[in-house]
C-alpha cells in the first residue's frame, strides 16, 4: 500500500528550480533510493519528507506529519555527532535493554568495541552505530541522506545488505538519496530526479537504458562506459548485454 505520498512538490533555491511538481508513493516495508546529480535537492527533500521541512504536500499513512508521526522516523546524514564516553553508554540513551544492545553490536560486527568512545569508529562503524540507534527506537521510517560517498564498494554492499536484512524482519521503509546509480542494487523501488522524475520503477529497466542514464546526468555504472565504449569501436555489436555475451564477443 502507499505509505509515503510526495504530491505535486516543487523545491527552488536562489530562484533555480530543483525539482519542478514532482509526486510518487513508497510503499510500506519497502526500500527505496533517490537518485539525483550532485547539489540537486535531495538534502532538501528527505528533510521535507522527514518532517524537519513543514509541507502540505507530503503524506505518511494519509497523514500530514505531526510529532506522532515523526517520532517514528530516523533520519541519517553524513555527519556523525556522539556524545558518550562509550558505545554502550550512547545506545543506554535509547534503551535500556542490554541484551538487544549486544546482539545488534554483535549483528553489525560492533560488540568487541563496546567500552570505546563512538568517535574512535571509523566513518562506515559510526553509520553502523546510526543504524543501530534506529533499530533500538523502533523506527519505522530510516532516511539516509547521501551517506554512501564515503563507503568503499565491499562495505557499502555489507552495509546496504544489513538495512535489507532488517527491512525484510521488521517491516521498515528505507529510502536513501545517493547520485550514483549503482548504489541502487538492492532497491525495491528507483525513482531518478533531473528537475521532473525520469524513472520510477524497478532496477532490470535501468542498466539497459543508457540513455536515461546520459540525461540524468548521472555517474554512469563501469560496464554501461565499458559496453558504450566497446560499441563504439566495433568489438561488440548492439544488441549485446549481458557480460558473458560481451566476452564470447571479444573472444570470437
Amino acid at each position: 500500500m502507499n505509505y509515503i505520498s510526495v504530491n505535486n512538490l516543487n523545491i527552488k533555491y536562489n530562484n533555480k528550480v530543483l525539482f519542478n511538481n514532482i509526486s510518487f508513493n513508497i510503499q510500506k516495508g519497502s526500500m527505496n533510493s533517490i537518485v539525483t546529480p550532485s547539489s540537486k535537492g535531495k538534502t532538501t527533500l528527505l528533510n521535507i519528507i522527514s518532517g524537519r521541512y513543514p509541507s502540505e504536500n507530503v503524506k505518511i499513512d494519509n497523514k500530514l506529519l505531526d510529532n506522532k508521526i515523526k517520532s517514528k522516523i530516523f533520519y541519517i546524514d553524513c555527519y556523525n555527532s556522539f556524545f558518550s564516553k562509550t558505545i554502550m553508554q550512547e545506545l543506554l540513551l535509547v534503551s535500556n535493554n542490554i541484551l538487544k544492545i549486544k546482539k545488534y553490536l554483535k549483528e553489525f560486527n560492533l560488540l568487541e568495541f563496546i567500552k570505546q568512545s563512538p568517535n574512535q569508529l571509523n566513518y562506515v562503524q559510526m553509520q553502523k552505530l546510526n543504524i543501530i540507534k534506529a533499530l533500538l527506537k523502533k523506527s519505522e521510517i530510516i532516511l539516509l541522506d547521501n551517506i554512501f560517498s564515503y563507503f568503499d564498494n565491499y562495505s557499502k554492499i555489507e552495509f546496504i545488505g544489513l538495512l535489507k536484512k532488517y527491512q525484510y524482519e521488521k517491516n521498515i521503509t528505507i529510502v536513501y538519496t545517493t547520485n550514483n546509480i549503482q548504489d541502487t542494487i538492492f532497491s525495491d523501488r528507483i525513482i531518478i530526479i533531473e528537475k521532473d522524475i525520469l524513472y520510477n520503477g524497478n532496477i532490470e529497466n535501468i542498466y539497459l537504458n543508457d540513455k536515461l542514464i546520459k540525461k540524468s546526468n548521472l555517474n554512469i555504472p563501469l560496464e554501461n562506459e565499458l559496453l558504450e565504449k566497446l560499441k563504439l569501436y566495433n568489438i561488440i555489436d548492439n544488441v549485446t548485454y549481458t557480460i558473458d555475451e560481451v566476452v564470447n564477443q571479444i573472444c570470437k
